[in-house]
């Protein structure tokens, strides 16, 4: 039987390229030595039979692959098996190089298949922005679904009538702000008359019958929703009993802020006007009689009462011109054309859809937008109304929700060609900055500069100048990092009293200026991993016991950390990825292990066996004993041990930071023992090791690489892209410093990015 092991594996390997035949031998006979007793014919623990052939080469070649870092790492044999000498470790992990650095380049560029995406909420609001100059928030959307940890995964991404409810409402709040069809020259109007108005601070008002009659310090109120901040006009229809020595008075305030003061002076009703600056929104407008006069005895009549008359508010306006986002400035020129409404109307449809769509529109779709304004128009709308209407078919169609990859070559079912120039300039733009295209890519992706390679990296650089490309931080990263789980963690309050909602948006901030830092500085990523400065506000250098900065209590300040602060420097050391690796009550040694496994290292534990998956009720683990005693005792059960082994480690690394990131020295138990070994035997102790441990070890780049290409490209990465990836990354590194640009530049370079397969015709 181990004869024929030796020869089937021979035989397999053999298979990937008749040049490695020769050297099949020395990786079948480690295999043979170290690895088939648990993973052959008659055992396959963890579900690996290396007896049985992969399905492609690519699979066949993945598979060494994760074999080499397996055994490289020490993970495998098991810590249980006859040991391996270091020697034979070295030799395996060279034989699997030269076999993936001979045989990868080969691997045919296959794009892939991936399922139409739909645009995030992020993605919705930043595009309405972009395109509009407006800020309409997507809260009402259904939360978008995550896979691989992102929210930009077409597999995953649903769509629902509540969807379609949802973004129907929201593109017409988008419309009415578009086209607010005010018109200055004829603001419109509004009129309360004075006896249906609220009489407050005082009980002497009459409002019985034409006007409001204000006997005493009395003031009547108004609520009114103005549109927008602008200029407005307010005129008042008033008159006044004149007595006493001076005239009667009116004030006119807003909220409680005065606005003026008119002098009534006769009886007879008279205009009072305003005109001046206002808030939008729901605002109150109250009219006051401060100035009452009685004196009854007055031997003169006319002089011995002075009362206000009222008869009515109008409220005239906005006035003034609504100035035109620059982000609206083509929306706004199309509509200017010279003609009646059904002209405006075709200059507007032509301009909108290629922009609102993403892509050059068909006659036909054209026809159909115009078709449906000028039906609102016959049914008795409005010019402005038919606008809106235009434009909100054209935000609540797929066209627009989803991120269609049409155009481009052509060619029989299952051909690789070229992204069409739209579709690739989308994919750009929803990279690097979360939005659709500008006029400059699109414009590039026309003329089909953005099809050549330096055209790409071109639009790529100034992508990545611009500030939008902010987004990496706050989308891209924020899912990485899963910085978006803060807004759930509720440490305990009796445990950990002040972690409330602006510590958590600061916590986030910090980290997310690290990204940004790395990005816009050329910086080598693996500082994102081990750096001497971070990002402080007020409420996190009191939070982090550091100097406060020099700056305002809301603004982030760069600070170079002190020697006793320097483990701060990196994301491990910040508050926001402590806290959401922790339990609501203490930290997770296993929690955070297991996160830096699988976020910076690219190696997810399997899910543990069943009955395995807490200490909680196993009656083999001492519950009287410390938590580290405990877990020492759950990774003696040889099922847990290969996974608890090394997360174990790094999650005791972490220890002297507790469950919201705060440094501790000692806790309930004493002085917290943060040291670990690795299953290669290399010792850490505290974050300072494990962060030297993460920045040599070369598969954080690659997971950093392949995360960047999930989130691109919107689906899982197969072993193919992940070979291809690697080797890429590989290459990288061995020149030196590995910036975010670099890996940009390698995912968007990729033929996963710019090819498509030619779908068969249904």
């Amino acid at each position: 039987m181990p004869m024929l092991r030796t020869t089937r594996l021979a035989l397999l390997l053999a298979g990937l390229a008749a040049s490695l035949a020769a050297q099949a031998d020395d990786g079948a006979a480690f295999v043979q030595a170290h690895c088939i007793e648990c993973h052959g014919d008659d055992a396959t623990k963890g579900k690996l039979d290396l007896t049985r052939a992969e399905p492609d080469a690519a699979q066949q070649l993945w598979r060494w692959r994760r074999l080499r870092d397996r055994v490289v790492a020490g993970d495998m044999p098991p810590a249980d098996a006859e040991p391996v000498p270091a020697a034979a470790r070295r030799a395996f992990a060279a034989w699997v190089d030269a076999l993936l650095q001979r045989e990868v380049p080969r691997l045919p560029a296959d794009p892939g298949r991936v399922t139409v995406r739909r645009l995030s909420r992020s993605q919705w609001e930043r595009t309405v922005r972009d395109l509009f100059g407006v800020e309409v928030a997507a809260t009402a959307l259904p939360a978008d679904d995550l896979a691989y940890g992102f929210d930009t995964i077409g597999d995953a991404l649903t769509f629902s009538t509540l969807h379609l409810e949802a973004h129907l409402t929201l593109a017409r709040d988008v419309a009415a702000l578009v086209f607010d069809g005010v018109d200055p020259e004829r603001p419109p109007v509004r009129r309360f008359e004075a006896e249906a108005m609220t009489v407050v601070d005082g009980r002497g008002a009459d409002q019985g019958g034409d006007v409001a009659n204000l006997y005493t310090r009395a003031a009547l109120e108004q609520t009114v929703v103005l549109p927008r901040d602008g200029v407005y006009r307010l005129v008042v229809m008033a008159g006044a009993d004149q007595a006493g020595d001076e005239p009667a008075q009116m004030v006119l305030s807003l909220d409680g802020r005065e606005l003026a003061v008119f002098e009534v002076p006769e009886r007879r009703l008279r205009e009072f006007t305003l005109r001046t600056p206002l808030p939008g929104g729901e605002r109150r407008l109250t009219l006051a009689f401060p100035n009452d006069f009685y004196q009854p005895e007055n031997p003169d009549p006319q002089r011995r009462d002075r009362n206000l008359r009222i008869d009515s508010l109008e409220l005239v306006g906005p006035c003034d011109a609504v100035p035109v986002p620059p982000a609206r400035a083509w929306l706004a020129q199309a509509a200017a054309v010279r003609g009646d409404d059904a002209a405006v109307l075709r200059s507007v449809v032509r301009a909108l859809l290629p922009r609102v769509w993403r892509r050059p529109a068909t006659d036909d779709e054209r026809q159909r937008l115009e078709r449906l304004g000028k039906a609102v128009r016959k049914d008795g709308g409005t010019a402005t109304e038919a606008l809106r209407a235009v434009l909100t078919a054209a935000l609540a169609s797929p066209h627009f929700l989803f991120r269609g990859e049409t155009g481009g070559i052509e060619g029989t079912p299952g051909a690789v060609v070229p992204l069409g120039g739209a579709a690739l300039a989308q994919r750009l733009s929803f990279l690097l900055w979360g939005s659709t295209p500008d006029e400059a890519l699109a414009a590039s992706a026309a003329k089909g500069t953005l099809a050549t390679a330096a055209g790409l990296a071109a639009e790529v650089d100034r992508l990545l100048a611009d500030p939008r490309a902010e987004a990496l931080a706050t989308d891209f990263a924020a899912a990485w990092l899963e910085l978006r789980n803060l807004a759930d963690r509720t440490p305990d309050p009796a445990r950990f009293p002040g972690f409330d909602d602006d510590l958590r948006r600061s916590l986030r901030r910090e980290t997310e200026l690290l990204f940004l830092a790395v990005l816009r500085e050329g910086r080598d990523v693996r500082d994102l991993l081990d750096c001497d400065f971070t990002h402080l506000d007020a409420r996190l250098a009191v939070f982090y016991g550091l100097e406060r900065p020099a700056a305002a209590d809301g603004d982030f300040v760069r600070v170079v950390l002190p020697p006793a602060q320097r483990e701060r420097g990196g994301v491990l050391g910040h508050g926001s990825v402590l806290a959401v690796t922790s339990n609501p009550t203490r930290t997770s040694p296993v929690k955070r292990g297991k996160w830096v496994l699988e976020n910076l290292l690219g190696q997810a534990p399997p899910p543990p066996p069943p009955g395995n998956d807490s200490l909680a009720g196993e009656s083999a683990i001492d519950s009287t004993k410390t938590f580290r005693e405990q877990l020492a005792q759950h990774r003696a059960r040889s099922q847990c041990a290969v996974c608890h082994v090394r997360m174990d480690a790094i999650g005791f690394a972490l220890e002297r930071y507790d469950a919201i990131g705060r440094f501790r020295a000692t806790d309930a138990g004493g002085t917290i023992d943060c040291s670990g070994e690795l299953p290669d035997g290399r010792r850490l102790d505290g974050l300072g090791d494990l962060k030297r441990v993460l920045r040599e070890d070369p598969a954080f780049v690659r997971t950093l690489a392949t995360k960047l290409f999930v989130y691109a490209v919107g689906r899982d990465a197969r072993p193919v892209d992940r070979l291809r990836l690697d080797a890429k990354v590989d290459g990288l590194a061995a020149r030196g410093t590995v910036t975010l640009r670099d890996l940009v530049w390698l995912v968007v370079s990729d033929a996963a990015f710019t090819h498509r397969v030619v779908e068969a015709a249904r």
